[in-house]
């Protein structure tokens, strides 16, 4: 596999990845994936949290590497959450800096634009508080559209990664899944007004 672009969903506990080849024709087959990472718990050290992130790193550009990934579009930070932000943030500098070393071109993924690009509109939020009762989320969307298209990833994280790859295979001009949504045409301003 060469000159392949990869996604990435960034956590210390299940960082995920995806490299496709750029001319993988929608064969899923062709895609390989890695999830990694680890949980330190509550009494963790700093030190034990700095080798955590290096593992990670490390085990990420070796991925990269083996796959001849030669892009990589990294899942942007979603500040709203605030869960360890600022152990993501860490995470995402060390990941960034490692993969630049290799010769590795990074881009950061919007996810919003991602997901649109995939399901052509984005579903409705959800209201905080709200349950799945009151309707799917992007990401449950997202892996049930990726399902139906014949991807068989384990986990959300590996969704989001190859939804990351997608923006970025579309970029580069590679095969990527993509709808189109198109907007009704307006009307003038004079039939507007009859």
């Amino acid at each position: 596999m060469s000159d392949s672009i990869a996604g990435l969903d960034l956590s210390t506990r299940a960082a995920a990845a995806v490299a496709v080849p750029q001319n993988w024709d929608g064969k899923w087959s062709r895609l390989k994936t890695l999830v990694a990472g680890e949980d330190l718990g509550r009494g963790a050290t700093d030190r034990e949290r700095a080798l955590r992130t290096e593992h990670i790193a490390k085990k990420l550009v070796t991925f990269m590497q083996r796959n001849g990934v030669v892009e990589v579009w990294i899942e942007g930070y979603a500040f709203r959450q605030n869960q360890s932000a600022h152990t993501l943030a860490e995470l995402g500098g060390v990941v960034r800096l490692e993969l630049v070393r290799a010769g590795i071109e990074v881009r950061t993924a919007m996810m919003q634009t991602a997901r649109k690009l995939l399901l052509g509109k984005l579903p409705p939020r959800r209201k905080k508080g709200e349950t799945k009762e009151k309707g799917a989320s992007a990401k449950d969307v997202v892996e049930a559209t990726l399902k139906a298209a014949g991807a068989a990833f384990a986990t959300l994280d590996e969704c989001d990664a190859f939804v990351c790859a997608n923006l970025g295979l579309s970029e580069r001009g590679g095969f990527f899944y993509g709808q189109y949504e198109p907007k009704a045409p307006r009307k003038s301003r004079k039939a507007a007004a009859a």
